[in-house]
């Protein structure tokens, strides 16, 4: 091959290189080119996408995710009080009290009470404004498991719950003996859910009148008002079970009885 031939061959090499650089340059460029009014297409197999700019890379948000039924593990300053229930009920709670460390400012038991009898007396404003409680718990309806007219009751809910103003509270139904005639009822009406306990259809030993729930029963009905306390409740307070019962108990305790002073 003499030297014009190689030089031929170099300059074809030459000229196929610039060739296609164009055209690779071409195809990968945004814009169009026209020839005398024909628009010069592109080879797609030839886009490599160099040019093109990079899409930013869109970091997500971070989700934060809101926990529900979180327990709450503050220390509660309970007021315990109702009807003669609270008689059986005040040394369990306070075992669970102690257990979780909380508080019992105060039971009181005020026989034969109904909850027009809170409704219809400044004691219970007083004893609030007396021991400053942060959480309020009352046990009350077992005296009117008989009642069949609501009229008082209605308003006596609304004037205790008023008297509560804005310190949470947990009502706890009666632990019905007996079928009642409707005062379970008025409460799931007139008492939010997450505010109110249904005693009446657990199944509690009585003791010897017939009407009230034994002392080993109290423990029982406790543990069940406590699991709800702390996992179904309104404010879910932690009442996790004591490991034992408590030997020695030390709270205040407030007894009065309807009719007398």
């Amino acid at each position: 091959m003499n030297a014009k031939s190689r030089i031929n061959i170099f300059l074809s090499g030459i000229i196929l290189i610039i060739s296609m650089s164009f055209f690779i340059y071409y195809s990968n460029a945004a814009s169009i080119l026209n020839l005398y009014g024909f628009e010069l297409k592109k080879n797609n197999d030839l886009t490599l996408n160099l040019f093109k700019k990079k899409k930013k890379k869109i970091t997500p948000k971070k989700i934060i995710v809101t926990k529900k039924n979180l327990i709450d593990t503050s220390s509660k300053r309970f007021l315990l009080i109702g009807d003669s229930e609270i008689e059986g009920l005040r040394n369990p709670f306070y075992d669970y009290c102690k257990k979780n460390g909380h508080e019992l400012a105060l039971a009181m038991i005020w026989y034969s009470s109904t909850d027009m009898t809170y409704a219809n007396s400044d004691t219970l404003k007083k004893i609030i404004e007396q021991y400053k409680p942060n959480h309020i718990v009352m046990a009350i309806g077992l005296n009117q498991i008989y009642q069949a007219s609501f009229e008082g009751t209605e308003q006596a809910i609304d004037k205790i719950i008023e008297t509560f103003d804005t310190i949470p509270y947990s009502w706890i139904g009666p632990a019905n003996w007996t079928e009642d005639k409707g005062i379970n009822n008025l409460y799931q009406h007139k008492i939010d859910s997450g505010k109110f306990f249904l005693s009446k259809n657990l199944v509690l030993e009585r003791a010897k009148d017939g009407r009230h729930p034994s002392n080993p029963a109290c423990f029982i009905w406790m543990d069940s008002i406590a699991n709800w306390m702390q996992n179904k409740s309104t404010w879910k307070i932690k009442m996790n079970r004591p490991d034992s019962i408590e030997k020695s108990r030390k709270f205040k305790i407030m007894t009065l009885t309807v009719g007398k002073d």
